[in-house]
């Protein structure tokens, strides 16, 4: 008997590993003692060595994160050959893989030869049936559950350039009977929901008709159920053709099978603008044969491809949105045909092309730039990985016309998340609503403003994109900005304190704009300024330096209209005036204030007179009323913090005050 550790790198992924839970069940079948772990080993086990280590790989972008794996493997296996490393990225990159580590044990390809993994009793191990035990040996739950995961078909044969499967399954296999194996799962595992078959051409196969008739004949027909083993209610059973289904192959025929099926949702890939015809021939044959539920994969960030026996070009931004639109169009037209029944529904989800060679996901295509590509992921995060599939949604979200999205993929990224209709919230009250409408409304200025500068550029658009295209919103870049339309653009992608810090840097000019044409923005610097807990003092001195006496009066003016009590900017504002040796206003005595508003000392009104005499610059008065109140708060502070340990050190902060206090009060009065 030996010890077997299988290993799936620690990133993030849908469906469990089922080349190591097939190595799983061969090796428990040897009598061998199995071990499956996530990333590492926890710690109970960490001092152990394994006979034998196995370590899966995904794509190749994985690359850092399964480098990770194997390195650690290494240190625990009793001999360094005996880690195999075996998947995707083993079987596409096997160069890269064996100069970095020289001494593993490198499977390509599928396990369906006998003595794939160095042993002289192996079988096909491709073939045997997933071992679902190992999955309690993580605490990572794949977000795909209860299911058959089972292939009926191995190849694809299409050749398309861009895609791995001719090099991972060079051979098409037709036909693959899964009725044993569903039979083993049942017995030694318990009957599973849904089944989700991973063939990457199902529709190529000559025995089409066979594989759908065994299907039917294993319990997924459509309208087929399942009891629930917690509560023995009917739930609804469904197939799923996960790598999708080819629009080029689909026929009259196949599709009537098809729709003889549990199938939910039908994935037709709508990669190419070029496919627009076969694409949406493909959807009304779903959709006629009763398949109501469709999901389409759109590849983005392409380059020129050949597959299916043409020449494809690489895609562009207005591509994408045309394949989207595309697809909501269509359905409305599908929904008029055949929604008597029940309706249409079309989800389709966006997909960032990376090539087979790229070790990480920074690949940018021909017509694409790093800026656009992350604007789509931003755009892509309300949909938590459900799909597109409201044209409310999609035009909210990407636009109503091509323009208006290439548009938005330029709107800087704060802004994009902006935008949106105000939506109503359960059990809100009124004032909370109308704070937060107020901040909806700003917001959405923020957008129009920045969308009126975009637009006033017309065909100059080209110079700002070319300007933000790498995502670089550095001042030095800031300062290619050749145009004051540009310069404005360009701070909207700046964040507040970014922006304070480099307020001389960014120009007179720039200021004027923030504080007179366009005083919304100032007044949201000066929001965020007051509601930090942690301002930094030197972030405020370019402001200081520029404005002087006016800057601490609109920070004093915009405390009074939305007082923030844990703010500490009234000592941030004395430090960075004594920093720079112009102390327009001490406003120590504004932060004290604050300390009597919250041990209420003063009440809001008080403190909102005291602000006022801040404003009128009157330091005087502004001690001598909280001298007048300094019993008050000594009381008010002892009594809050009589049960604190450091109390006695806050006492003594309190005195210090009060003296200081005293005696500038003492000295005004003489």
């Amino acid at each position: 008997m030996q010890d077997i550790l299988l290993i799936e790198p620690n990133y993030a992924n849908k469906y469990p590993p089922l080349g190591l839970m097939k190595i799983s069940t061969f090796h428990k079948r040897l009598g061998d003692c199995v071990v499956f772990a996530k990333g590492t080993l926890p710690e109970g086990l960490s001092e152990k060595r394994w006979d034998r280590v196995y370590v899966s790989t995904l794509f190749t972008f994985e690359w850092e994160t399964t480098k990770k794996s194997i390195e650690y493997a290494l240190t625990v296996a009793k001999e360094k050959r005996m880690v195999f490393v075996g998947g995707i990225m083993a079987t596409l990159m096997p160069e890269l893989l064996m100069k970095t580590f020289p001494s593993i044990t490198l499977v390509r390809g599928l396990l369906n030869r006998d003595g794939t993994i160095g042993l002289h009793d192996e079988t096909c191990i491709d073939r045997l049936t997933p071992d679902y035990d190992i999955l309690n040996d993580i605490d990572y739950v794949y977000p795909a559950t209860d299911a058959y995961f089972l292939y009926m078909t191995r190849g694809c044969g299409m050749k398309c350039q861009f895609c791995a499967v001719q090099t991972l399954e060079p051979e098409y296999v037709p036909y693959i009977s899964i009725k044993e194996q569903i039979e083993e799962v049942d017995r030694r595992f318990g009957a599973k929901r849904n089944l989700l078959l991973m063939d990457n051409n199902v529709l190529r196969s000559n025995q089409f008709d066979k594989i759908v008739d065994e299907l039917i004949a294993l319990g997924f027909g459509k309208g087929c159920t399942y009891p629930s083993p917690h509560t023995g209610k009917l739930l609804q059973r469904y197939i799923d053709f996960n790598q999708g289904l080819d629009a080029k192959l689909l026929t009259e025929h196949k599709a009537k099978r098809l729709g003889e099926l549990a199938i939910s949702p039908a994935r037709i890939a709508f990669d190419h603008i070029e496919d627009e015809a076969q694409y949406k021939r493909a959807l009304e044959l779903c959709a006629k044969n009763g398949i109501k539920y469709l999901s389409n994969y759109i590849l983005y960030n392409g380059e020129d491809f050949t597959g299916k026996g043409q020449h494809y070009h690489a895609d562009t931004p207005r591509d994408l949105f045309l394949r989207m639109k595309i697809s909501m169009d269509f359905c409305d037209e599908l929904n008029e045909k055949y929604g008597g029944d029940g309706r249409v529904h079309i989800f389709s989800f966006p997909m960032k092309y990376v090539p087979l060679s790229a070790t990480d996901r920074s690949f940018i295509g021909t017509h694409w730039n790093k800026k656009y590509l992350r604007a789509v992921q931003r755009m892509l995060i309300p949909t938590q990985g459900k799909g597109v599939s409201t044209r409310s949604f999609f035009e909210a979200d990407f636009g109503t016309t091509a323009e208006q999205f290439i548009e938005n993929l330029a709107m800087p990224e704060d802004l994009l998340g902006f935008r949106g209709h105000f939506a109503e919230r359960q059990n809100e009250s009124r004032e909370d609503k109308k704070k937060r409408f107020a901040q909806w409304e700003i917001n959405h200025s923020l957008i129009d403003e920045w969308t009126r500068l975009y637009r006033y550029l017309g065909d100059e658009y080209t110079s700002y994109v070319e300007l933000v295209k790498n995502n670089d919103f550095s001042m030095e870049n800031y300062r290619r900005a050749n145009t004051p339309t540009l310069r404005k653009m360009f701070i909207y992608n700046l964040s507040y304190l970014n922006m304070l810090r480099n307020t001389e840097a960014l120009g007179a000019e720039i200021l004027t704009y923030i504080k007179i044409e366009f005083p919304i923005l100032y007044g949201e610097i000066l929001r965020y300024v007051i509601q930090s807990e942690h301002t930094q003092f030197s972030c405020l001195k370019g402001m200081l330096t520029l404005q002087g006496m006016a800057f601490l009066v609109d920070v004093i003016q915009a405390f009074i209209e939305e007082p923030y009590l844990a703010t500490n900017i009234f000592d941030a504002l004395y430090k960075a005036q004594k920093e720079l040796k112009r102390m327009a206003l001490d406003t120590r005595s504004l932060d004290i204030a604050l300390r009597y508003r919250k041990a209420n000392a003063i009440s809001a009104t008080e403190l909102r007179n005291i602000m006022r005499l801040g404003i009128e610059g009157d330091e005087r008065k502004i001690e001598e009323r909280l001298f007048q109140k300094s019993k008050k708060l000594k009381e008010a502070l002892r009594e809050h913090n009589q049960n604190e340990i450091a109390g006695e050190i806050i006492f003594d902060k309190i005195e210090d005050t009060i003296e200081r206090l005293q005696k500038v009060y003492r000295r005004e009065v003489r």
